[in-house]
């Protein structure tokens, strides 16, 4: 099925439009096409037969017949838009959810700014297509309306008038062969184009701090001019395929006016049968050319649709089972049981991990850079799926629950802190859905960020910029442990949680996380021992394996990786190995 006439299948909760905007079309049609026929009265009967007391009631009938056709006119647009209206809503919110389904690994093989190009630019497209597609059978129903009035009138010139639009339509197909696979490459370096801008409009602090404005405005450029590339080449097609058309068209109004004055001077034609003809042609024409316009743009809705349904039918990496349970509660028990992942295209990150970690108890997960630390986070939140082994939460397996209320149940503070462009209120009561001010104020002196709060522009009503520009690392972070003490979470996940937070910030966040971290069980992830010294276990992980598990004073007493790290740390040894 071609992605077009997928469209049209959405379109079958709002038959209830489609189906008013069509009678109002078929209606509307006949009386889009009276005028000539009364012009032909006028001339014929009121003027040549001299009979001007018809004139003013054919003007009256010309004038209503044109206010019945308007009306409907009014009707169809209005319904017909209304569903393409929500049906490119409703697309646009599926496609959504569809992306927000998928996993990590969906988001790390495409780029934002394509993904952004195909939820609004290829959406709009077909909108704008499927209103086009109602032009189309009007044309369609105008131009055999128009055939048969003028085989009416006179079957020779009728005839010899629609000979021509047989070249037009072949045109047509042969302009769709061409410009198919073209537009398809138009809407993909689009999609190039919108993910550079979105990766430099992110990255733009690194650019100027390494002066490489100049540098990206160039690879910009390029892949600018590549979009303008096979643009240009569309404008080419256009430029021959338009004039052809219109053309081969027009050698129908040549035909017509000849054979029309033959007819006439014969006498086998009367003069208004040849003023109908004239306004006939162009209604004749007008629906053709108009047909080759929107198939024009049907091929480029065409390429913007098969984008869209890529994403549509793209796989989801990750579903929950039929039979899946709800985790209603959670006491926070973890349990790892020769869990091995890889990431694709990569070397094996993690290989027959084991670990425990009982409800409300703390474990400290360290390690050199790469080992596997953070996709232990990710594999705790399902956002991946081992490849071998489990991973259980109160001895239920992951893949057995649903992935809602799985993470229900977790509180996650990462190392970039991560805000919405909303009110500081916003950012805090966003894991908890709705919460009351006092709820907000007690979570927020709890992660010690009340007293900055209060001191800002607007207090909790402050907007604090996109990804919270507007706020310092140390503030931005505290509002995050604020939204995780608001969660109330039974299992708490930092990772690298004061990596990126200034040096007098990291005292407070450090006071906040060891109240947020009491009574539940946590993991926590960092290059900082110090962080970690204070857990219950700490697990070393070295090349994706366990190499070391133990309490702080334990891991000291053996000569491995976390006793020689610590005091390279603490300033009283040397990393060796």
């Amino acid at each position: 099925m071609t992605p077009i006439l997928r469209l049209l299948g959405l379109m079958k909760p709002y038959r209830r439009y489609l189906l008013i905007g069509l009678v109002a079309l078929v209606l509307s049609t006949p009386a889009q096409l009276f005028h000539p026929l009364v012009w032909k009265f006028i001339i014929d009967d009121v003027v040549t037969k001299h009979q001007p007391h018809l004139l003013v009631p054919a003007l009256l009938v010309m004038f209503g017949v044109h206010l019945v056709g308007a009306a409907l006119s009014a009707v169809r647009t209005y319904a017909l838009g209304v569903g393409t209206q929500r049906l490119a809503c409703d697309l646009r919110n599926q496609l959504y959810a569809r992306v927000q389904a998928h996993s990590m690994q969906f988001f790390h093989e495409r780029r934002s700014g394509d993904l952004i190009a195909r939820l609004v630019g290829d959406v709009d497209s077909v909108q704008e297509v499927l209103n086009s597609l109602v032009e189309v059978l009007n044309s369609a129903l105008q131009f055999v309306m128009v055939a048969a009035i003028l085989i009416y009138l006179d079957w020779r010139i009728g005839l010899l008038t629609l000979l021509p639009m047989a070249g037009v339509f072949g045109l047509v197909m042969l302009f769709n062969n061409r410009i198919r696979d073209l537009y398809r490459r138009v809407r993909d370096r689009l999609g190039d184009v919108s993910a550079k801008l979105s990766e430099n409009l992110l990255g733009v602090l690194v650019i100027k701090a390494f002066a490489r404005e100049e540098a990206e405005a160039q690879r910009f450029s390029v892949e600018n001019e590549r979009y303008l590339h096979e643009s240009l080449r569309g404008v080419t097609a256009r430029t021959i395929y338009f004039p052809s058309v219109f053309t081969v068209g027009f050698l129908s109004s040549v035909a017509m006016i000849g054979v029309g004055a033959q007819r006439a001077m014969a006498g086998a034609l009367s003069v208004g049968s040849i003023m109908a003809f004239s306004r006939y042609w162009w209604q004749l024409f007008q629906p053709v050319y108009s047909l080759a316009t929107t198939n024009e743009m049907v091929q480029r809705a065409n390429a913007a649709a098969s984008r869209i349904f890529e994403l549509l039918d793209a796989p989801l990496e990750i579903t929950d089972a039929p039979d899946a349970l709800e985790l209603a509660e959670a006491r926070g028990a973890l349990s790892l049981r020769g869990v091995s992942f890889t990431y694709p295209e990569r070397d094996q990150t993690l290989t027959e991990l084991d670990l425990v970690v009982p409800a409300g108890a703390s474990i400290g997960v360290v390690g050199p850079s790469g080992a596997g630390k953070s996709t232990l986070v990710a594999l705790l939140l399902r956002l991946y799926d081992p490849q071998a082994g489990q991973i259980l939460v109160d001895g239920h397996d992951l893949r057995a629950v649903t992935q809602t209320s799985l993470r229900r149940h977790y509180g996650v503070v990462t190392q970039e802190p991560f805000l919405f462009n909303a009110s500081v209120r916003h950012n805090i009561a966003y894991a908890a859905g709705e919460a009351g001010d006092e709820q907000i104020i007690e979570a927020a002196r709890q992660a010690n960020a009340h007293d900055f709060i209060e001191a800002l522009p607007e207090g909790y009503d402050t907007v604090v910029g996109e990804r919270g520009v507007k706020l310092s690392g140390g503030q931005k972070q505290r509002i995050c442990i604020a939204r995780a003490f608001l969660a109330n979470p039974a299992i708490l996940l930092l990772d690298e949680a004061t990596a990126a937070v200034e040096p007098e910030s990291e005292a407070i966040i450090q006071s906040a996380l060891e109240r947020l971290m009491a009574h539940r069980t946590s993991v926590t992830i960092s290059h900082r021992l110090s962080m970690v010294r204070g857990c219950d276990q700490i697990a070393v992980i070295c090349d994706g394996r366990l190499a070391q598990l133990g309490r702080h004073d334990e891991l000291m007493a053996q000569d491995g990786w976390y006793q020689r790290m610590y005091r390279l740390q603490m300033g009283g040894g040397e990393l060796q190995g």
